[in-house]
Order: C-alpha cells, then sequence, then structure tokens
C-alpha cells in the first residue's frame, strides 16, 4: 500500500540529461580542449589525450551521471583563504 506522498515515475524522468553519454559541461570542457590544441596550435597528439578524458568522464558518468558536474564545479570555485 502506497504512503502518502508516494508517487510512481518513470525513471526516464528522474535520470539526468546526458550528451554522448556525458553532461553537458563536461562535453563541452572536452570540446573547449579540442579547439584549443587541435584546431588553434595544430597539436594533433592531444586527441589522444582528450579521447582518454572522455572514455573517462563515461565511465564515471555510468554510475553517477553528477559526479562530472560536481568536480567541474569544484575546481572552476574560487579559493577564499582567511588570513
Amino acid at each position: 500500500m502506497k504512503e502518502r506522498g508516494e508517487y510512481n515515475s518513470h525513471k526516464a524522468l528522474m535520470q539526468r540529461e546526458l550528451i554522448a553519454g556525458i553532461p553537458p559541461l563536461g562535453l563541452l570542457a572536452i570540446i573547449m580542449l579540442a579547439v584549443v590544441f587541435v584546431y588553434n596550435l595544430e597539436f594533433y597528439l592531444m586527441l589522444i589525450p582528450i579521447a582518454a578524458l572522455y572514455i573517462v568522464m563515461r565511465i564515471l558518468s555510468k554510475r553517477d551521471p553528477f559526479l562530472v558536474d560536481i568536480v567541474l564545479e569544484d575546481l572552476m570555485r574560487k579559493d577564499v583563504y582567511l588570513p
């Protein structure tokens, strides 16, 4: 018997939206790195670490879709040092 406030909802309504298997912010970061290194600097060997980074992000996103966003947000947060 359902308790008050419990509702059935489809799994797709509760899942995180992923593009190519990773969160949009992670995909944007990979694309920006690829554009800077490959297109602007013409450093084509950088495609190997970028592909490896994509694979790592995809593996991490499979377990927890919010983990990549949490890590990227933590890296971009400005540090506050107290005297």
